[in-house]
């Protein structure tokens, strides 16, 4: 089933959904939480100076420390003796007191001791000022009268038993009032509703904008692709609104060029192969025609042209295959290791002979090197530079075959010294079906190259005008088996 939703609105939808869920997580923290959360602030606060205190329980400024601590954070602290009584005890002027009870203190020891050295717990406590004005939750006889329970609120307890150097224990007392937060509520509410309306028209607005931003580059691309996809290969893809986009649309240019230049090749390869197919053709048909009707025709000169004719025919169709089944990967592949320089000098030796130039051809060597690549491959590789060579380079121009090591590098160089090859066509050249000045199928080179990276080798040219080019292919050496 296809999509039918656009990028924007799906875009657009995401936001909206991210907004409101980060809206419904502020709303449960202001309202449901707010209690929990203040509690353990307030229980983790008491905790840190319950630890302060007992850092300093013979501390001689004791006492001023207690007052700084009530003082600054609101709390009520008693310091009691391991009898129950009192030693110290610090009050904040509002809020809740203690009930002082012997009694009662007695109690906070031994809950404080039943629980590990540290008792915490949360209590209802009144607004009125007695000596019983607090109740804990363990037993709920110490409530003091009908207090209304508009009167009452939460306060937390927190006792910590302390032993001194000398061995003395103690018992430090921390008393804080969870002031309502009713009121509190109410107001955090109504913000949160503005705020809600606010955030979420805003936000509604930035995620269309933002989406709007991101989907109408992608769109643009997509209607030049549809262009592209028509055969249009001057379409021009304009990205914007990020990186990965822009990458993209780079990409789809020079896609587009490239595809233009594919276009443009395979229009050449329809005319040159056309071409090249129908010369020899043309003369085979025109020659053999001329030998049966024309007395005297039939001799050795015309049945050679014919053969010449055949066999540039055959180069060609040769060529084409052996192109076709290296670049789809349909050859049979068979590296072995062989010495490339005998490879090399056997092949100096054909053109030699075939052309019957002996000083027109020269090979130089540096030593015998061996690689592992398939024999076949690379020989044609050489075949092409070097039949390569002597058609552009001119009847004139010789054709030196040198071969050079570096390390564990073999380089196979094939020179000229013919009219040389314009730079702005040397990346071209590698191309099937470009050709020099010297004719040819326009396949040489592109077996070449396709041959080298087989081989996991690499070929080059060096070539200036007037003055000839240097061909070269190079692989990896190897011991000889």
């Amino acid at each position: 089933m296809k999509d039918k939703v656009s990028i924007r609105w799906k875009l657009c939808a995401y936001f909206i959904i991210f907004s409101s869920l980060l809206l419904l997580v502020i709303f449960l923290m202001q309202t449901v939480l707010l209690d929990s959360i203040y509690a353990l602030y307030t229980k983790e606060s008491m905790k840190a100076h319950s630890e302060v205190i007992a850092e300093n329980i013979e501390n001689p400024e004791l006492d001023s420390l207690l007052i700084s601590i009530s003082q600054e954070n609101e709390l009520s602290v008693y310091i009691l003796s391991d009898d129950g009584t009192i030693k110290s005890a610090t009050e904040r002027s509002t809020g809740v007191r203690i009930d002082k009870a012997s009694r009662s203190m007695l109690e906070y020891w031994i809950l404080t001791r039943e629980n590990g050295g540290t008792y915490i717990t949360k209590v209802k406590s009144s607004g009125v000022f007695t000596d019983s004005g607090i109740s804990l939750e363990y037993d709920p006889s110490h409530f003091v009268g009908n207090v209304p329970k508009k009167n009452q609120f939460d306060s937390i307890i927190l006792a910590t038993e302390v032993v001194s150097p000398k061995g003395e224990s103690s018992l430090i007392v921390l008393l804080s009032r969870l002031d309502p937060l009713t009121s509190m509520k109410d107001v955090l509410q109504i913000i949160l509703i503005i705020a809600s309306f606010f955030a979420f028209f805003v936000g509604t607005v930035l995620a269309y904008i933002a989406s709007k931003g991101l989907a109408s580059p992608i769109k643009n691309l997509s209607d030049s692709a549809s262009m592209l996809a028509t055969g249009d290969y001057t379409v021009n893809f304009e990205g914007g609104g990020c990186l990965e986009i822009t990458r993209l649309s780079d990409t789809l240019n020079d896609t587009a060029k490239k595809l233009e230049k594919t276009e443009k090749l395979r229009r050449e390869l329809l005319a040159n192969v056309s071409h090249d197919l129908r010369t020899p053709l043309t003369m085979i048909e025109g020659y053999g025609e001329m030998m049966r009707d024309i007395p005297g025709e039939n001799n050795a000169e015309n049945i050679q042209i014919i053969i010449d004719e055949t066999k540039r025919l055959t180069k060609l169709v040769n060529d084409a295959l052996d192109l076709s089944k290296l670049q789809s990967g349909t050859y049979n592949f068979c590296p072995m290791v062989f010495c490339i320089t005998d490879e090399a000098y056997e092949i100096v030796n054909q053109f030699k002979k075939l052309s019957g130039e002996d000083s027109r051809f020269s090979f130089i060597n540096s030593g015998d090197a061996y690689i592992n690549a398939d024999e076949t491959l690379v020989s044609e590789a050489i075949y092409n530079l070097v039949n390569n060579a002597m058609r552009h380079g001119g009847e004139d121009s010789s054709v030196v075959v040198s071969q050079t090591i570096n390390k564990n590098r073999v380089r196979i160089t094939v020179s000229d010294d013919g009219p040389g090859i314009p730079e702005d066509q040397l990346e071209e050249i590698w191309e099937r079906y470009q050709k020099g000045f010297g004719g040819g199928t326009g396949l040489g080179l592109a077996i070449v190259s396709t041959a080298a990276k087989m081989c996991s080798g690499t070929c080059g040219v060096e070539s200036k005008l007037g003055e000839g080019s240097s061909f070269w292919i190079e692989f990896d050496i190897v011991e000889p088996v």
